[in-house]
C-alpha cells in the first residue's frame, strides 16, 4: 500500500515498510519486537545524538551510570551511519550565560522540579549550567572520538531540539527526510524531539539501545507508548546489519536514472 502522494511517500507490503521514496541506493533494518523491516535512504537521513553533555551524564555530578553505559552503542551507530553515508548530528543544550533566550515559564518548571539550573554556577570550577562553550554543555569525553568536522552540531534551547534552533533548517537543507535518535533522556529531551520532527513531517527511527533516562521506570514506559505511533523502534546492531546488506545501485540503473 502506498502511503502520501507524488514524491514523497511510504511504500508498506505486509511487514516491510519502505521510506526510501524510490532511491536507487537503499538500506535495510530489522526493526524491534519482531515488526518486520525498514528499508530507507541512508544519503536523506541523519543520526540525531541528544545531551549526551557532561551536564547530564558526568559522574562529577553525581549523575547515574546509566547514559554513559549507552556510549558503546551510540558510538557504533555513529560509526554504521558513517559508513552509510548518513549525517551525524549532536544536539546539545548551548544558552546565553544570561538565560535571556528562555521565557519565565521555563525557567521556574527547570529550578523547581529539578536539578536543572540553567545560567547558576556549577560546584568548584566546573562554569555555568548548561551555557554554550561551557564544560556542562560540551560532548562528554567518552565520545569525543566519535565525534568529526563534517557532523553538524546544533546548540537546543528547549526540551525539544526544534524550536528557536537551526536543526530544522540544516536538515531540509541537506535534504534529510529520515531521522534515527540516541541519547538522553528518553521521556524528555528526547520524546518531544522526536514528536516536534514527526509533525514537521520527518520519519523517526528510535534506536532503543541508544537512549535512557534517569527518571523512573514509568516515565520511560510512557515515553515509549506517547512515541508508538510516530516512530519505528531499531536497535544499533540492526544498523550495523544494514552496513553489510545495503543495497548499492548497478551502473546500468545509475545510467538509466541519469537519462531520465
Amino acid at each position: 500500500m502506498k502511503y502520501g502522494n507524488g514524491a514523497n511517500y511510504w511504500l508498506v507490503e505486509g511487514s516491510h515498510a519502505d521510506i526510501s521514496r524510490g532511491a536507487m541506493s537503499t538500506a535495510t533494518i530489522e526493526l524491534d519486537e519482531q515488526r518486520g523491516t525498514l528499508e530507507f535512504d541512508p544519503a536523506r537521513s541523519a543520526l540525531i545524538i541528544i545531551d549526551m553533555q557532561n551536564f547530564f551524564c558526568s559522574p562529577l555530578l553525581d549523575r547515574p551510570d546509566g547514559t554513559l553505559k549507552l556510549v558503546p552503542a551510540i558510538a557504533s551507530a555513529v560509526k554504521s551511519g558513517r559508513r552509510l553515508g548518513m549525517k551525524i548530528v549532536w544536539v546539545n543544550w548551548g544558552n546565553r550565560p544570561d538565560t535571556a533566550n528562555l521565557p519565565p515559564n521555563m525557567l521556574y518548571s527547570l529550578r523547581a522540579n529539578g536539578p536543572t539550573h540553567i545560567g547558576r554556577p556549577l560546584p568548584g570550577d566546573m562554569g555555568l549550567a548548561l551555557v554554550k562553550d561551557s564544560w556542562s554543555a560540551a560532548i562528554v569525553d567518552e565520545l569525543k572520538d566519535s565525534c568529526d568536522e563534517s557532523d553538524y552540531v546544533i546548540e537546543k534551547y528547549r526540551t525539544s531540539g526544534f524550536p528557536g534552533t537551526i536543526l530544522d533548517q540544516t536538515l531540509r537543507a541537506s535534504g534529510i527526510n529520515t531521522l534515527f535518535y540516541a541519547g538522553v533522556n528518553l521521556d524528555q529531551c528526547v520524546m518531544f524531539t522526536l514528536l516536534d520532527a514527526a509533525f514537521l513531517g520527518y520519519d523517526n527511527v528510535h534506536l532503543k539501545d541508544c537512549t535512557a533516562t534517569t527518571s523512573p521506570p514509568y516515565a520511560a514506559e510512557g515515553a515509549l507508548y506517547n512515541m508508538r505511533n510516530r516512530t519505528f523502534t531499531a536497535s544499533s546492531e540492526s544498523l550495523l546489519a544494514a552496513v553489510v546488506t545495503r543495497k548499492q545501485p548497478n551502473a546500468e540503473m545509475e545510467a538509466a536514472h541519469e537519462v531520465r
